[in-house]
């Protein structure tokens, strides 16, 4: 599993002491890839912007969220979820926008309920009305949860862009 966006290709013990090389800060810029959920990922040299995560060890789920700024001016975004369990598959998905404020307003209309599993067999064909009724309300309940946890995250992301 891997918990962390993909590492800027530079060597991470200078980058991590913030080390000039040729007047650079490696700490800040480097080459950066994005993997994306069933795409190509997206490849590109600029700076991390900033970066937030919700991970809280009592929920079954996290989520990172990073905004950079490609050396072309573009801003590249990326959401991850990540799973506790071994048996979830952790979710990868990344964009670009021409702009800091579309970069922006793309993570606000993301929304993370489309990844929200239905698991096999979810409805049978034996269940009665009231345990489909069940199912259903217990289906809404983790959107209602998952759209709750990332929006919050969101909301400490940008609050902490503005107050940086």
């Amino acid at each position: 599993m891997t918990y962390m966006t993909e590492a800027p290709q530079v060597d991470q013990s200078v980058a991590a002491q913030g080390v000039m090389a040729g007047g650079h800060d490696l700490s800040a810029s480097g080459t950066y890839r994005l993997r994306r959920h069933g795409a190509r990922p997206i490849v590109f040299s600029g700076t991390e912007l900033g970066m937030a995560m919700s991970f809280t060890p009592d929920i079954p789920y996290w989520f990172e969220v990073n905004l950079y700024r490609a050396t072309d001016g573009t801003f590249a975004v990326a959401v991850k979820q990540f799973f506790q369990s071994a048996d979830e598959t952790d979710l990868s998905r990344a964009w670009t926008a021409p702009t800091l404020e579309e970069a922006c307003a793309s993570l606000e209309q993301y929304d993370p309920a489309q990844d929200v599993p239905v698991k096999e067999g979810f409805f049978e064909a034996s269940m009665s009305a009231a345990e489909m009724q069940s199912a259903a309300f217990a289906l809404r309940a983790q959107v209602v949860d998952v759209r709750t946890h990332y929006r919050s995250l969101l909301g400490e992301f940008f609050y902490g862009m503005e107050h940086a």
